[in-house]
């Protein structure tokens, strides 16, 4: 694996210690999710994944979107040239990369913020749902898109949703397609935070720092348990968090916590 993230023209993948900062970069085209793009991000993700020393990743988008979907151009051009894909040939140009990118973010071990400093439509919303937090600029909107192209959800959009909002409330959203503005979508559960767009990045990244400063194995242990919970009956899930719980108590974190709670010193976790 190698020691620096893959290169792109439309992707910047920049490590600052043990964060990453993830940016869309096509910001012309709303960073509209073309073959290239798509494929630049799942090699950077899955290389993401791979990075033991990762405390934290921000994705986020160059200019002023996040993320409009689809690049419909592409999907366009196909029509217009009468090609038919085969549902293989479809799977393995978009849906491979895009199911390949929503695995990584769940198998990153560290939390995942999706910044989302504009518009996420369609897919680009399906991306900002697939991370652990969001946390939206106030000019921020939330366009499911799908049904206005006569398209059903793709990128998970359909499973991560009623998990964040509920099983009714997903049906309703997924039925009406509205688009909300950041302070809707917060109220609604979609966002965490709602920040002003001069604070928006350093805020963002105030908020990384702050989560990577946590002892690791509780944060990765939070983001696992809550994600294996929505899968396993009570009993199951209750033996299973019992099990990470005392696997801690062997970490030198845990020693230092302690050992920091009763002194009244602030800990620092290291990771072991």
């Amino acid at each position: 694996m190698s020691e620096s993230p893959p290169r792109s023209d439309v992707l910047d993948v920049e490590m600052r210690d043990n964060l990453a900062l993830v940016t869309l970069n096509r910001p012309e085209q709303g960073n509209a999710l073309c073959e290239e793009l798509m494929f630049a991000l799942k090699d950077a993700t899955g290389w993401l994944v791979c990075q033991p020393q990762l405390r934290g990743v921000v994705i986020t988008g160059a200019g002023g979107s996040f993320c409009v979907g689809a690049d419909l151009r592409e999907h366009q051009a196909i029509l217009d040239s009468g090609q038919r894909l085969t549902p293989e040939e479809y799977w393995q140009r978009w849906q491979l990369p895009l199911t390949s990118i929503v695995r990584s973010l769940q198998e990153l071990r560290c939390p995942v913020i999706g910044a989302v400093n504009g518009q996420a439509a369609g897919a680009g919303f399906a991306l900002a749902l697939a991370c652990d937090i969001r946390i939206a600029a106030r000019r921020a909107a939330f366009n499911f898109a799908y049904g206005g192209i006569g398209a059903s959800t793709d990128a998970g959009m359909s499973w991560f949703l009623p998990r964040i909002v509920g099983h009714a409330r997903a049906v309703e959203l997924l039925m009406e397609q509205p688009v909300l503005r950041a302070p809707a979508a917060r109220d609604a559960g979609l966002v965490n935070r709602v920040v002003e767009e001069g604070a928006f990045l350093a805020a963002v990244w105030e908020y990384a720092e702050e989560l990577a400063a946590k002892a690791p194995h509780a944060v990765r242990n939070a983001k696992r348990l809550v994600r294996s919970g929505w899968q396993m009956p009570l009993e199951e899930f209750l033996a299973a968090e019992a099990d990470v719980f005392v696997a801690g108590l062997y970490t030198d974190d845990i020693r230092r916590g302690i050992a920091a709670r009763l002194t009244g010193e602030w800990p620092v976790f290291t990771g072991r």
